[in-house]
């Protein structure tokens, strides 16, 4: 019987208690709606202190000149290898109210975040997370470095743009094909082999050179302007002033060993940026 009584009597000294803290909270809503515009200011200043890139402990003292207090910095939970500094903005008003503030230093000792959150907060004010006064440096790095790759990628895609607007011949002329021979089989001339070098002579690299030939008839005094290709180069970068040698193999030509060969670049592009 006394230990219920005892109960009774506990709960309802915390029952008043509440009451009392609501009664306060109620009496000091005139004083907090006055006194909000202070203390969103401060978070302002705070906001503006916290750089990104700076120790934790320099944040720490920059935000102490702010606030005029010093905050703790401690440990988060959650992982050891990071430091959170912990304040807060107090109301000038007789209520629990205040702003929390946390600034996170990640493991490369760089802020992560600043977050600001509303404690106690009476009603008709937002409760928590007041994502205006604070920043998420972590976030805003990874959004520049997506903007800076897509920036690349652009100006990648620009100049490659020009490069395909080049004149053609010019182009082709990047390539200079030189020490032609025109190599019988042992038994006939239909099979030959054409060994021959390829030199870029521009001042950028190239790749996919793809070359034309034909065998010239009597009747044709000088060989055509433009050959079908009829070897295609995959995958080989020349490098400004680099030779290589080429040997392509060819069946049914002319049975007689002085045809006259014509042997020409058809096609080749500048490589990526990846490719050189």
């Amino acid at each position: 019987m006394k230990t219920q009584t005892e109960y009774e009597e506990r709960d309802a000294i915390r029952r008043q208690a509440e009451e009392r803290k609501r009664a306060n909270e109620e009496a000091a809503r005139p004083c907090i709606a006055g006194d909000i515009p202070r203390m969103e200011s401060l978070a302002f200043k705070v906001k503006a202190a916290v750089l990104p890139d700076v120790p934790l402990e320099e944040v720490r003292a920059a935000v102490g000149l702010t606030l005029g207090k010093v905050g703790d910095i401690e440990i988060p939970d959650d992982d050891i290898k990071e430091r959170v500094l912990i304040t807060t903005i107090p109301t000038q008003c007789r209520s629990d109210f205040h702003f929390l503030v946390n600034v996170r230093e990640g493991r490369d000792k760089k802020i992560r975040w600043l977050r600001v959150s509303a404690e106690n907060a009476p009603a008709g004010y937002h409760p928590k997370l007041q994502s205006e006064l604070g920043r998420e440096f972590e976030a805003e790095r990874e959004q520049q470095r997506i903007q800076a790759a897509q920036k690349k990628n652009e100006e990648e895609f620009r100049a490659h743009f020009a490069e395909l607007n080049e004149s053609r011949q010019d182009l082709l002329q990047s390539v200079k094909v030189s020490d032609v021979r025109s190599l019988c089989d042992t038994k006939s001339c239909a099979t030959r082999t054409l060994e021959f070098k390829i030199t870029n002579v521009s001042k950028r690299p190239v790749v996919d050179v793809s070359f034309g030939w034909m065998f010239l008839p009597s009747k044709f005094a000088e060989c055509p302007s433009e050959l079908a290709t009829n070897e295609r180069g995959i995958g080989l970068v020349l490098q400004p002033g680099q030779t290589e040698k080429k040997t392509i193999y060819v069946f049914n030509a002319p049975e007689t060993r002085e045809a006259r060969l014509c042997l020409k670049v058809t096609n080749l592009r500048r490589p990526y940026s990846w490719e050189r």
